[in-house]
């Protein structure tokens, strides 16, 4: 679907960094600093209670960035030579009077608050009424992330290799602007203007650090944005319905020669692997199918000899991917023939695949099926895995809400589980810490209530049988949300349900079990899945062919 005509404002950049006068101590040395050098030392002052200015990576490279801006005799320096007290001093005093205010506020009256927070709302609006609207075919849309990222140290995922660089301003002459013909450009000295017809991006940059390119999008409600969205799925499930032919043709191509391409595709579709090549600058060294090192991989035996290859990288974002793949079939003993002979003579930290790359995999699969790829295969697998699960549920019209909100969200974690969506946690930092003590607050807190209630029912502490069947249904509500945080503390199930689970799939069960779905879908979701409920396709045979309706 392409557009035929798009107007919108351009973007919104952060405000320029506001001189503080800030001086810093260098070797014994005072050094008045310009507006540049401020605003780095002053970003690093911001971090000083954080764990980060402990990491000597994290310092390193923000020195690397810092020294090239100073004077030529301080450009040897370490992080030990400067002292930083005047710039934490007023670090400090800016956070103390942010958290005064704080205060002040939480004592105003109530139509003082209010007038406060409708002239916040008010700058909101009149920013977004010029940036976050374009104009598509005639039509006004919203617009994703129409605000430029400020400049600031990169923090990245996981152990990044460039965490503590600086990541550097965005200006107008950086970014390409996506326009019609005959649409007026916005007033700024941009790189470029482009008439791309059959994309939804409106602007676009290479970011100076990570070299990554930037995109700001319409936003998911819009018309185009839901057909793409729409088209995404369609792919996946015409895959669904050739899927024993896709795999036996991958089988075939693997078993034969031991093709290497054949292979990286085996696992991706056996094990749901990321293809892995296609990381994002501020993710760590994740790895995937095609970048995987002999190092990550073992064949240990079982009891009876049964032999195994045993799988254990960091994968996206950092999270541990450890499975273990039993070798029990003609297609698993190839894959584990292949493997070994792919490894033989190579070092721990050599590739496995050696030339082959996302690319390579993406065109060999669209060999087989048309439009296939990688990440189809990725959505095609966490839809099927929750019509599994719903159809094994022992849920329907008549069961609690409780009971359908539980099948819902443990067919939603499986399919977490298998696209191996865990929670990236960093032990060392202390916001983790703080987020494990409020899980374990909120655990207490459900318990001590279950117990409670249980104590109530068991003294039978109810006038009508109204107020008996509520004290019950309370009850269940509580302890299926107890179950249901306690299951899926490791995982992360917003990333499944918002790119990888077919809606109409979830949507259909939800119609059969009669419950809304947005018990299951947040309004932002509800937004993006617009297109569901105009789906003309509401057979809910066509998604479950094996249960009753």
């Amino acid at each position: 679907m392409k557009w035929q005509t798009l107007e919108h404002k351009g973007v919104a950049f952060p405000p320029e960094y506001q001189p503080r006068g800030i001086v810093v101590t260098i070797r014994g040395e005072k050094l008045a600093l310009n507006r540049d050098q401020e605003e780095l030392i002053y970003a690093w002052a911001k971090k000083k209670d954080t764990h980060y200015v402990q990491d000597p990576v994290f310092q390193e490279n923000f020195m690397s960035d810092l020294r090239p801006l100073l004077p030529e005799k301080f450009r040897n320096i370490t992080i030990k030579d400067i002292d930083f007290s005047a710039a934490y001093r007023l670090a400090d005093e800016e956070k103390r009077m942010k958290e005064q205010e704080k205060e002040r506020y939480k004592t105003l009256a109530k139509e003082e608050k209010k007038k406060i927070s409708l002239a916040k709302k008010a700058e909101r609006e009149r920013l977004k009424a010029t940036y976050g609207k374009a104009v598509v075919d005639g039509v006004e849309v919203d617009i994703a992330n129409w605000l430029v990222e400020p400049p600031g140290l990169f923090m990245g995922r996981g152990q990044h290799p460039m965490r503590g660089r600086w990541k550097p301003r965005v200006r107008p002459q950086d970014v390409t602007l996506n326009l019609g013909e005959n649409a007026p450009v916005p007033e700024g000295n941009w790189k470029e203007i482009v008439h791309d017809h059959s994309s939804t991006w409106l602007a676009t940059w290479i970011e100076n650090l990570t070299g990554k390119r930037k995109y700001v999008w319409l936003h998911d409600s819009a018309a185009l944005r839901q057909e793409n969205d729409r088209a995404k799925y369609d792919k996946a499930k015409k895959l669904a319905e050739q899927e024993s032919r896709v795999h036996r043709e991958v089988i075939r191509r693997m078993m034969k020669g031991g093709d290497k391409t054949a292979t990286v595709a085996y696992l991706i579709l056996k094990l749901a692997m990321r293809v892995g090549d296609e990381k994002d600058p501020d993710e760590a060294d994740t790895v995937g199918a095609s970048t995987l090192r002999v190092e990550h991989i073992k064949f240990p035996q079982a009891g009876g000899g049964r032999q195994m290859i045993e799988f254990n990288f960091l994968g996206k974002d950092s999270v541990p991917w450890q499975k273990t793949l039993e070798v029990n079939s003609d297609d698993t003993k190839a894959l584990y023939e292949n493997l070994k002979k792919f490894m033989q003579g190579k070092k721990p930290s050599d590739p496995i695949f050696d030339g082959i790359n996302s690319r390579k995999v993406n065109a060999f699969l669209q060999e087989i099926m048309p439009g296939l790829t990688a990440k189809v295969f990725r959505t095609c697998i966490a839809t099927r895995v929750v019509q599994q699960e719903l159809s094994k549920a022992k849920v329907d019209k008549n069961s609690s809400e409780a009971q359908k909100i539980y099948a819902a969200r443990k067919a939603n974690l499986e399919a977490a589980i298998k696209c191996n969506h865990k929670k990236g946690v960093d032990p060392k930092n202390p916001a983790a810490k703080k987020a494990l003590e409020k899980f374990e607050e909120s655990i207490a807190k459900k318990k001590e209530a279950i117990a409670q209630l249980k104590a109530d029912i068991a003294a039978k502490k109810w006038k009508t049988e109204l107020q008996e069947q509520r004290l019950k249904e309370r009850l269940e509500k509580i302890e299926v949300q107890l179950k249901l945080q306690q299951e899926t503390r490791d995982y992360n199930l917003g990333t499944s349900l918002r790119n990888y689970i077919d809606p109409r799939v979830m949507k259909a069960w939800l119609n059969y079990v009669e419950l809304d779905w947005t018990k299951v879908y947040t309004a932002t979701l509800q937004r993006k899945f617009k297109w569901v409920e105009g789906h003309k396709d509401k057979n809910f045979r066509t998604f479950y062919p094996e249960m009753k309706s």
